[in-house]
């Protein structure tokens, strides 16, 4: 019994099979060509189907069900993209396409979700049903596990931490907020406000880059760097905020961190525990582990696969 699990971003579609033990048979990636429009997206799907089967040699009859993580909103009753800004997706019936192209399920959920579900089942989440997990790259995302099911709430995309508001009069967010987490902890919030920093004229490792990135400012922390340490201890300590405002509310047994920024390791660990178990104060009365991310790229279509096994089995109707 095979899944196939898909990973569906605005850039790269990135798939995989797995098998009902969580096993990564094989794995693939093809460039999503959003630009092209829909039709071409489904192509680039189903052509990654018939690579990866090939490889493996796995029938029409053995590939059960297909997950699909999204990067969007999307009615997982109806098999529905409500909205997929990077796709140009509006009201969208994926579903139902995907399965007259595939002749197998389909079970469409947020990217995020997936990620959180691909951990649990797989990676750093294995041993805890309540999970709360956020991402921190480009943006910040986020997904909340209860009972070993995905918390999607009244509105479908269950938790959106990016968009919690830690600085009323901060910066303006693209979904026209003030001071949303997004804008002062994201990669792109780090790059902006090292960038500002230097524009004071301010000594550091990172004059004279011509292409700044968050890996930059990570790196030139971790060797000491003044401003890139001040602008992390910035960014981790709105983090640590918001992850404790979230634990408070939520009270999952794990905190689960992926994304590129929470790669870099203790630089940005360090004063983000700090400040988040400051925040938590008197009401931390046991350890709340903060867990590293363990799947990295193929937490999604890992996800996805197990989105389709849950789905099987009637967990996820």
């Amino acid at each position: 019994m095979y899944f196939l699990g898909i990973d569906l971003g605005g850039t790269t579609i990135k798939g995989g099979i797995v098998d009902k033990t969580g096993n990564i048979l094989t794995q693939g990636q093809v460039p999503t060509r959003a630009e092209a429009g829909a039709e071409a997206v489904l192509a680039q799907i189903e052509n990654l189907t018939k690579e990866l089967k090939a490889r493996v040699g796995i029938s029409d009859g053995q590939l059960r069900g297909a997950g699909i993580g999204i990067p969007g909103s999307v009615d997982v009753e109806k098999g529905l993209v409500r909205l997929a800004p990077n796709l140009h997706w509006r009201n969208f019936p994926l579903r139902g396409k995907l399965e007259k192209l595939l002749g197998i399920p389909v079970v469409l959920d947020n990217d995020a979700h997936v990620a959180a579900l691909g951990e649990m089942w797989q990676g750093a989440g294995r041993d805890y049903q309540d999970i709360l997990m956020i991402t921190i790259g480009t943006g910040i995302g986020s997904a909340v596990i209860l009972n070993g099911q995905v918390h999607r709430g009244i509105f479908g995309y269950g938790a959106e931490m990016g968009h919690v508001k830690v600085e009323p009069h901060g910066p303006l967010c693209e979904c026209g907020g003030r001071g949303c987490l997004e804008t002062l902890a994201s990669a792109t919030a780090i790059v902006r406000q090292a960038r500002q920093e230097l524009e004071r004229g301010r000594p550091s490792l990172l004059r004279g880059k011509e292409t700044l990135e968050a890996r930059d400012v990570l790196v030139a922390a971790g060797q000491g760097d003044e401003l890139a340490r001040e602008v992390l201890n910035r960014a981790a300590g709105y983090l640590g905020i918001a992850l404790a405002n979230a634990v408070l509310l939520i009270g999952p047994t794990v905190v689960i961190l992926g994304g590129g920024v929470a790669q870099a390791g203790e630089v940005i660990l360090g004063p983000l525990k700090e400040r988040f178990e400051e925040a938590l104060g008197p009401w931390q009365i046991k350890p709340l582990p903060l867990l590293l991310a363990q799947l990295g790229n193929k937490a999604g279509f890992v996800g996805a696969a197990y989105l389709a096994l849950s789905f099987l089995r009637g967990e996820g109707k």
